[in-house]
Formats: structure tokens, sequence, C-alpha cells
């Protein structure tokens, strides 16, 4: 077995059995970091399974083994990590559980003792010494140092090990990205390969996060050997031991890489003396500092100026030229982190957006714990995700409506627990930037680019972009002119993005199909609507049919409108029930042109409807002519009667009487009280309600309440109310009004209410003044008319 993977695995696995929370958290924030996507899973299952058991730390060792040997395998920069934070632990508990010395009873009469001291390598101080003989062990001075031959051969040097900032990696990706060269190289090549032959200092200056680190380390790279053995010593180490270490390092070349040096300034680190010493022995020293700190130790500092006053300093800025951008664009094809440098070149420098993006994704994924930051983390993610839309900019409160719709949000944010994440988010980082910056226009806010780039590159923590923001997006372009760059730039990623997801998910298509019904071309949107609706998304059934319906295609629109109408669309059903009507028209008059009676009738019904009477009145006759004379014969009847030609319209009523249609009752009675035949009209009207015709009924209750037969009247009104007639339970109140009958009054006016009466509401109002005494100025209630047809 892997005898390093076995010790790491036993020293974590007995960590995490043991409930160490510091661990846990440890682990937790590494292991977001790597690009093995399994990583964090399997982890968090070792976690919550094992941790604080302590008896089964064999098992959890075993887990732990193989994830090790995976990440060993896939991404050596978290394996490496990995590897510290199990090292530190495996010292700590050696430390912890190491036995307390025991030492043999002095018998000797002269025993040592020592009190109210303690000892302070190699110093003790006491309060008192007594006995004889002491003899005190410390570390030896300058010992620190460890052989050249420990010290890591260039070739297998780890950059970011030196001080190089660790950037973003995806995949299988390089460490770190192509170099891209910058104006000052052939000079700071010189001064490394001049260093190597002659000794000296070489110092790269800038500004921080200028690229200064990334700069020297591509110089001693290109520039020294492979086997160049190289010491990098942490700040403040020791190196008054270092000739002597050189000396004995044989034909070896070496380099000592401080980076920042101001760190490794002072008596015990490197001075005038001590350079002029590795001048001597032909090794150089490259080491990086900040603008600020050079300044200070330059000009501000006696004691350095000797040291630093020969060296001539290489100078990085943070704002490259025009042929640095040239190459940045010639290397960004290679490499998706350069990619995104290129493109945020406007607003950030190369090197902070190498080197911060990791830093901000690292936080940002940490904050979206629920202790952390979570309301601040939703936010950075709205910029994002806004920004993968296409609105790369926008207010603070389009981003407090667009974090509530992620998962974990809650309905009502506070303005005071907003105003706490926004700040949180817009703090600014590592001196250079915050993960929401401010955007052009005053009050709006952006993701950081490197974050919106890490989404769009797909790096774990991002998923795909809710439907729900796609539609807020689209409420945002309303201001926008429809040519505008931004609803151009939306339109474009909707469709890279919304389309391919479509095929899985109808919902995506739906949303695409509105976004170009909006914004973009109407015969796309018919497309994405027909895929949606054939995957079985009923909305976009009813959002095509309404695109087919107001083109006219009724035909190709009625299944689609059907579909959404049957979940509900009012529009739908709306748009449903014309086209249907208009196609019944279409295919019942090719039928009735054709000589079918049937046809004819039913098209005279709907023309009638319409209100085209002389049209009805047509095929009317032409359905009579095909034997449904007696069928028809009330339908003409009525058209002619309302037309005022109450002669013929009678015999029609007549005919459909003869013909056993109870319908034509009403219409006979009707002439007859035209002409002022009452009697007959009443015996007409009287047998129509008793075959139960509505209008029948209320007009034999109009004519007996004309005639005084008040209660006969009344039973007929309520007859023509149960029969569905509209004005006849408020017929029924007006009549009880009039004798004081209040209470039955308003039963029957609220009867009337109930279906909508359009003279209940002024009756009601009427008889409330009755009860009061105070009756308004306005007459009772009108009467409705008193024959119905």
């Amino acid at each position: 077995m892997d005898t390093e993977l076995e010790s790491l695995a036993n020293a974590l696995g007995r960590g995490i059995t043991e409930g160490s929370p510091d661990l846990y958290e440890l682990l937790s924030d590494t292991a977001h970091r790597s690009v093995v996507p399994t990583l964090v899973p399997r982890l968090n299952q070792v976690l919550t399974r094992f941790q604080g058991n302590a008896g089964a730390w064999p098992l959890v060792a075993q887990e732990l083994f193989e994830v090790l040997r995976l990440v060993r395998r896939r991404d050596a920069v978290v394996y490496e990590e990995l590897k510290e934070i199990a090292e530190a632990f495996a010292e700590d508990e050696r430390a912890r559980t190491a036995p307390v010395p025991q030492h043999a009873s002095d018998t000797a009469t002269n025993a040592n003792t020592v009190s109210g001291g303690t000892f302070n390598d190699p110093v003790v101080l006491a309060g008192s010494i007594t006995g004889g003989m002491h003899t005190y062990y410390g570390q030896t001075s300058h010992s620190g140092l460890p052989p050249v031959t420990d010290w890591p051969q260039l070739d297998r040097a780890d950059a970011i090990a030196l001080g190089v900032r660790r950037p973003r990696r995806i995949a299988d990706e390089r460490p770190l990205p192509r170099y891209v060269v910058r104006d000052g190289d052939p000079a700071l090549d010189a001064q490394v390969r001049a260093a190597a032959r002659e000794g000296g200092l070489v110092l790269v200056t800038g500004e921080p996060l200028s690229g200064r680190t990334r700069t020297l380390w591509a110089a001693l790279f290109t520039n020294l050997s492979g086997t160049t053995r190289i010491l990098h010593p942490a700040p403040g180490t020791d190196l008054r031991g270092l000739t002597a270490v050189l000396r004995a390092r044989g034909d070896a070349e070496c380099v000592l890489w401080l980076d920042d040096l101001d760190g490794h300034l002072g008596e015990h680190g490197l001075t005038a003396a001590l350079l002029a010493e590795l001048a001597r022995l032909r090794v150089p020293v490259l080491a990086t500092m900040s603008d600020e700190a050079y300044d200070a130790h330059r000009y501000r500092s006696p004691a350095h100026a000797r040291l630093l006053s020969g060296v001539e300093p290489v100078e990085v800025g943070t704002e490259w030229s025009p042929a640095e951008v040239e190459r940045l664009a010639e290397a960004a094809p290679g490499d998706l982190r350069l990619a995104g440098a290129y493109a945020h070149r406007v607003r950030h420098g190369t090197p902070a957006y190498l080197a911060v993006g990791p830093e901000l994704l690292g936080e940002w994924r940490w904050a979206g714990r629920a202790n952390r930051q979570p309301l601040g983390h939703r936010l950075v993610l709205a910029a994002i995700d806004l920004a993968r839309c296409g609105m790369e900019e926008v207010a603070a409160d389009v981003l407090r409506r667009a974090s509530g719709l992620y998962k974990g949000s809650t309905p009502d944010v506070s303005p005071e627990d907003f105003k706490r994440a926004l700040a949180w988010a817009t703090e600014v980082r590592h001196g250079t930037t915050g993960m929401l910056v401010p955007g052009a226009e005053a009050g709006s806010w952006r993701a950081y680019g490197s974050l919106v780039e890490d989404a769009r590159d797909g790096l774990p923590g991002f998923g795909s972009v809710p439907l729900e923001l796609w539609l807020l997006v689209c409420e945002e372009l309303a201001p926008y002119d429809a040519t505008s760059p931004v609803t151009d730039t939306v339109l474009e990623r909707a469709r890279a993005v919304l389309g391919p997801e479509g095929d899985t998910d109808p919902q995506a298509l739906l949303t695409l199909g509105r976004i170009e019904e909006e914004y973009g071309d109407e015969e796309a949107a018919e497309g994405w609507f027909r895929r949606a609706a054939d995957a079985g998304s009923t909305e976009a059934a009813g959002r095509l049919g309404s695109l087919l319906f107001l083109r006219e295609d009724h035909a190709a629109a009625i299944p689609y409108l059907e579909k959404g109408a049957e979940s509900g669309d009012t529009e739908a059903q709306c748009q449903l029930g014309i086209a249907l009507l208009q196609r019944s028209e279409y295919w019942l008059r090719r039928a009735a042109e054709s000589g079918d009676g049937i046809a004819a009738f039913w098209l005279g019904d709907l023309l009638r409807g319409d209100g085209i009477l002389e049209d009805a009145l047509r095929w009317y006759r032409k359905a009579a002519e095909t034997g449904l004379r007696a069928g028809v014969a009330t339908r003409i009847g009525e058209v002619l009667y309302g037309f005022g030609d109450h002669e013929e319209a009678e015999q029609w009523f007549r005919t459909a009487v003869e013909g056993g249609d109870s319908d034509g009752l009403n219409g006979v009675g009707r002439a007859h009280e035209e002409r002022g035949a009452l009697e007959e009209a009443a015996r007409f009207y009287g047998q129509s309600a008793a075959s139960g015709d509505s209008a029948g009924a209320y007009n034999f209750a109009s004519i007996m309440e004309n005639q005084g037969a008040l209660n006969e009247a009344r039973k007929w009104f309520a007859r023509a109310h149960e029969l569905g007639d509209y004005d006849g339970a408020y017929a029924l109140g007006r009549s009880l009004m009039g004798e004081n009958r209040h209470d039955e009054a308003e039963e029957w006016f609220r009867k009337a209410q109930e279906i909508g009466h359009h003279k209940a509401e002024s009756a009601l109002a009427d008889l409330k003044a009755a009860r009061s005494g105070d009756r308004p100025g306005s007459p009772a209630p009108d009467a409705p008319d008193n024959v119905k047809a």
C-alpha cells in the first residue's frame, strides 16, 4: 500500500472521528476549491457519517485513502493542501499525546533545582538555581537552514509555493496559465543571467496584484538551469548561517528566492554584507517588493538603503501596454483564464483578474452557508446570472428581486438585511475590488468579471440561470429600444443558452419563445412555442395558438388553443371559441351551398346570432325548402316579426305549431296581442307557458297582471323565472312591492340580482327607501318589456 497516502488518511481519519471542528472547516473549504467534481460530496458524506465517532477511524481512513488517491491524480494543488492539513494535524496530535518526561529521583546529596523562572532557548531565566553542575540544551544558532541537497530543484519547484498567486483551474488545465511576456522582460532576463554568473540582487517592484511574482518566476524559469536549487525561506528566517550552508554545496547551482523582500530584511535577514558574501559565492538573489515597501526601505530607511542603493529594480505596472495586450490576445484562445482576462481587460487589470478571481470565488462559495452571508451570496449570484443573460449592470432593486428567485430565499427581506448584504457584496477585498462593483450608471452594480467567467466556464457552484430570471431580464429590457445593443445581447445569450436547454426542459423553450415574441422574431417565437408545446407545455400551446389565431390561421390554431384552454388559459378559451365559431361558419356555408338543409339551418342560427338577419333569413328559407319547414318555421317567424312583417311572421308561427313545434305558440300569441286580441293572445301564451316556454310564461303573466289577476300573474312570473327568464324574478318583485309586501319583494329582487338583472340594484335601493318611508323623488322601478319574443 502507498505509505504516504496511508499515513495521511490515518491522520485525517483520527481527526474526523475525534470531532475536530477546525479540521472539518479546513477540509470543507479546501474541497470546494478542487477541480475534482466528486470530492465535495464524497468528503461531506464521510464527515456526516463519522464526525465524532471515535471508534470508526479505521473505516474513515480507508474511505479517505481512496479519496486522496483520486485527488493526487486529478488535482495536485489541492492534494498538497490536504497533505499539509494532515501533517499539521498529526504533528498537533503527537504534541498532545506525548508522555510527560519522567526523571529518576536524584539520590545525590547535591540535587539541583530551578524555581521561579523559564527556559528560553538557550537562555534560562530563573528566580533561583541551586545545586552543583548545570547543563542546558538549546538550539544551536543559525542551524535552521536545510542543506542544499534538500532544496528543491527548479524543474520540480512549485510556483504557487514560491508566492505566485493561485489562479482558478478547470479540469486538467495547467496549474498556471500560459505566461504573457511583459515589456520589461528583456531587461529582467539580462539581470537574471548576469546575477547567475556574478551573483547579486535582482529586484522586481510593482503595485499589489501587478504580477511581479509571476514575472520574476518566468525570468527564473527561463534563464536558469532546471537543476538549480532554490531556497525559499519563510519571512523572518535567520539567514546568518546561509553562507556556511552554501560553502558545502559542492558544484550545485543555487538561487535565493525572496518574495516580498521587506519580510526578509534586518540584521538576521538579507543585509548588504550577506549579499556581498552571496555574490562572492556566485549565488543570485531574486526578490520582489511592492512599490510602497520599496519606497519605504530604499529612501526612508538608512538601515536598508545601502542594500538597495546598488540595485536597479525592474518595474511591473498594473496597466498593460498595447503590445502586452496584443500578446495577451494571441495567448487567450488557448486558455479560458486568459480569454476571460482579455475579455475584461478594460475594467480589470489582467494580473489582478487572474489572482483575485479565485479568492473571490472561494469566499463567495463559503458565504453561501446558512451561518455566513446567504443573502449576500444570492445577490452576487443574481448579478452573475444577470450578466450571463446579457444584462451586466442593474440597479440594486433589481438585484434584490432577482435574489428572491433562488433556493433558500425568503419572501420578505427587511431593508436593513438587504443593506447589510449589499455592503458585504460590495466591500473592497485585497485592496482591489468587491464581488459587486459600481456600474457606469449611478446606483447600478455588476458582478466582478472573473466571477461571471467562472460561471460561464462551468465551475462548481453555478447552475443554470433560473428561467424566472430570464423573464425578469425581459421586464428590465422595456426601457431599451428593440435595436439596442443590450437587447441584442440578451437575445443572443437566450438563443445560445435556452435553445439547447430545451432538449430536456420545455419550459426553457417556452421562455425563449416569450423573449423572441417580445423583442425578437415572431417566426422564431412560433418555432420555439411549437417545440415546447409538442414537448408537453400547455402554456406554450396556448401562446402558439394565439399567434396562429391572430394570423387568422384558425385551422392550425384550434388544436393548440384547445390544449391551452383545457389548462385554464382564459385567452386561449376565448380565442378557441371564436376560432371554432368562424370555422363552423366556413364549413356550414360550404355544406349549405351544396344543398344541405341541416347546414343551412345551423348557418342561419349562426348568422342570426351575429345580427346578420337578412342572410340568416335566406338560409332559413333554404332549410325550409329542403324539408325542414316545421323545424325552422319559428325562426323565420321571429326574424320576420323583427322586420315588422307581422302577418307573414304569424303564418310561419302557425306553421310551426301545426308541425308540432310549441315554440311557435308564443309567436302566435304575440301576433294576436299586436292586433289587440288579448284574449286570443292569452290563450296562446298560456299554451306556450304550459309547454315550458319561459317567454310564453312571462307574456302570460304580464297579461294576467294587466287584467288584475295578480295572484295568477305572480305564479307565472315565478314560473318564468324557474324556466330561465331574465325578467321573471324582477317583475314578481315589482308586483309585490306595489302592495308593500317588502320582505317578499326583496327576496325576488335578490334573485334577480343573482342572475345579473340590470335593474335589480336600483330596485333594492328603492325598496330600502320605501321601508324607511323616505322614498326618492324618482319613479318606481320601470316595468320590463310587456311582450317577450
